[in-house]
């Protein structure tokens, strides 16, 4: 449970200040967009500007710094499935807060500019004439993105020559999966539109190339890093503490990467813009709802950079958009019921049901098995648990087994115990190998005692 707890806090803590910096940082003008509103250069020191951006930064703090100590509450609680629930309700929050906070200072914003008619009345101009614009960016060779991407593929080649553990091969299989699809993600940033803020091309040029460099070399970085994290959990694989400072150094490490790789960009084009105070600039405000989610039918790009943060947003003019849209939406609102499937799967105990015909080790979800008493060729009831090597699918917990493991002299074995209410029954039955027990210790013995004989 510790182990567990250690790993989802190392996970989930540093979600906390990358978004609430990011979100923080919106009160700060950004090609004349302040909290998501586009307003004229002249207006950013306007007193009704600075109580909207005063009342955003003051209900930010409200909403957002009480979430990061309530983190430690899961070190407290005896249930994994109870605390993984908690970190997904907290993530939830942690997306909403922020978000509405954003979503209704932005509006406050919008209101403003609309009574004052703050608008640029040569948008649609500044928009046609650098459409046409072309901004020439030198890529790096795919050659450099070839080779880490290889190298992820060799711990999961070697591991499948052996006795294929799925819980290592699975983390092979997602990092490998993520150095290659970070070698894509590189080609998406020259799919984004210009960097536009007026009509001075030569700015766009610049501002375009300042974004498409920095994230190119992040792109890199990323791949080389996680392609090489594969050969040192291979290395490692057999220490956990030396696993779980690889991963830790390697979050850290991106997440510093991704921060200071933005922030480089913000200044960079910050430097650029100064001095800029040309009435005709590009105003994109009514596309966006909410400013969080970006739909504009006369635009053909799909990927377009996010007014928050430093992710991108789907076009939601396009039937694709839509789609994945809908489906993050559904992840997010399914999050806690995960946890709470497994705080179910943790307090729903095993139980033995023994028929004329049949013995079952009943339980929750894909975890019940069924043996015919016919095809049983031998039973052993023990007081320990056989040593489990390794978890091949299934869930497991502090006291709860179930789904298909590696046990040490058994090999393959099919449990559905409860390893905390001795004794077990090992059951061989039609080229299967079972380890089973109900929760009621009496039940264990005496289903042994009719099957035993």
């Amino acid at each position: 449970m510790l182990l567990m707890n250690i790993i989802m806090a190392v996970c989930f803590f540093p979600i906390w200040p990358i978004l609430f910096f990011m979100i923080r940082n919106t009160k700060e003008s950004k090609k004349n967009i302040i909290i998501g509103v586009t307003l004229p250069p002249n207006t950013h020191k306007d007193p009704q500007v600075l109580a909207v951006i005063k009342s955003f930064t003051k209900w930010l703090n409200i909403t957002m710094i009480p979430l990061f100590p309530l983190l430690a509450i899961p070190f407290f609680m005896t249930l994994m499935g109870a605390a993984l629930t908690f970190y997904m309700v907290w993530l939830l929050l942690l997306i909403v807060f922020p978000m509405g906070t954003f979503a209704i200072h932005r509006e406050k914003l919008m209101k403003l500019k609309r009574e004052n008619n703050w608008y640029s009345e040569a948008t649609e101009q500044v928009q046609s004439e650098v459409k046409a614009t072309v901004v020439p960016t030198k890529k790096i060779n795919n050659v450099w993105f070839f080779i880490p991407t290889v190298i992820s593929l060799l711990p999961l080649i070697y591991s499948l020559t052996g006795t294929i553990n799925w819980d290592v091969s699975a983390v092979y299989i997602t990092f490998a999966l993520m150095t290659a699809l970070f070698w894509p993600f590189y080609y998406i940033i020259f799919r984004l539109r210009s960097e536009v803020l007026n009509e001075n091309i030569t700015l766009t040029t610049a501002l375009t190339r300042v974004r498409r460099n920095n994230w190119g070399k992040f792109w890199l970085i990323a791949t080389w890093a996680t392609g090489l994290l594969n050969p040192f959990l291979l290395l490692f694989e057999e220490n956990m503490t030396a696993l779980l400072v690889l991963i830790l150094g390697y979050t850290i490490l991106l997440i510093a990467l991704s921060i200071y790789t933005e922030f480089a960009t913000r200044i960079a084009q910050q430097k650029l813009t100064q001095g800029e105070t040309s009435d005709s600039y590009v105003d994109e405000d009514d596309y966006w709802i909410w400013g969080l989610f970006y739909l504009n039918k006369n635009d053909k790009h799909f990927f377009v950079n996010d007014r928050i943060g430093m992710n991108m947003s789907c076009n939601l003019a396009k039937p694709t958009g839509k789609v994945l849209m809908i489906f993050a939406l559904l992840c997010l609102i399914a999050m806690p019921f995960f946890g709470i499937w497994m705080w179910i799967e943790e307090i729903t105990p095993v139980r033995l049901v023994l028929t004329d015909t049949t013995l079952t080790a009943r339980s929750t979800g894909l975890y019940t098995y069924t043996i015919k008493l016919s095809d049983i060729n031998s039973v052993e009831l023990v007081d320990e648990m056989p040593l489990i090597l390794s978890r091949n699918d299934g869930f497991g917990s502090a006291n709860l087994l179930k789904g298909r493991f590696t046990a040490s002299h058994l090999g393959t074995v099919f449990l559905s115990v409860q390893q905390n209410d001795p004794p077990f029954l090992i059951i061989v039955a039609a080229d299967r190998t079972y380890i089973v027990n109900d929760a009621d210790s009496a039940k264990t013995r005496e289903v042994y005692g009719k099957i035993g004989d």
